[in-house]
């Protein structure tokens, strides 16, 4: 159950309890959740399996800890580089540091990681592999969002399929690697 946050505190904490109910997994998104009052206070009171918060990541380093022991179990963080200057010229100014400190503290936290990629054509199409390598070196799942055609991006690959049932995401893998390459179902 993906929960969309917006501005004012809308949907109010008793409405996002009520419709969280019943549900394995609950993805807390909208309006940067990091940023939201009583965020975790809110994420304390779900009684999910499964809650994950997708974000921008500047915050995360500072909440990860807090995140974790309010019962977080993993994150969704949206990119669209890893590269600093990129980064910063599409991203108002912002650190990708903060983004980076998130990440490494969410998984010292033992908090599933995911990234949300959307690659631009001649912005950072020519990451496609720097994220792929990602899941060589560590257990994060890497899915592609329909940004650009998804041909394009696998041309570059040879993944195999994984078996299970990831939602909305097809999933693959390299061999040897510990994490999974994700390309979101288009609708």
């Amino acid at each position: 159950m993906r929960i969309e946050l917006k501005e004012a505190g809308v949907p109010a904490k008793a409405e996002i309890l009520e419709m969280a109910k019943g549900h394995r997994q609950v993805v807390l998104a909208g309006e940067e959740p990091l940023k939201r009052a009583g965020i975790i206070d809110l994420i304390k009171k779900l009684d999910n399996e499964e809650i994950l918060i997708e974000t921008d990541g500047q915050e995360l380093a500072f909440m990860a800890e807090k995140l974790k022991k309010a019962g977080l179990t993993g994150v969704i963080i949206r990119v669209n580089t890893m590269r600093h200057t990129r980064y910063k010229k599409s991203h108002n100014g912002q650190d990708l540091n903060n983004v980076i400190e998130g990440i490494n503290k969410s998984v010292e936290q033992r908090m599933k990681v995911r990234l949300n990629v959307s690659l631009e054509k001649g912005f950072s199409d020519d990451e496609i592999l720097d994220f792929v390598q990602l899941t060589f070196q560590h257990d994060y799942e890497i899915v592609f969002l329909p940004t650009m055609p998804y041909e394009e991006i696998k041309e570059k690959m040879r993944l195999r399929p994984v078996e299970g049932d990831f939602g909305q995401v097809e999933m693959f893998k390299y061999a040897v690697a510990r994490g999974k390459i994700g390309f979101l179902k288009e609708a």
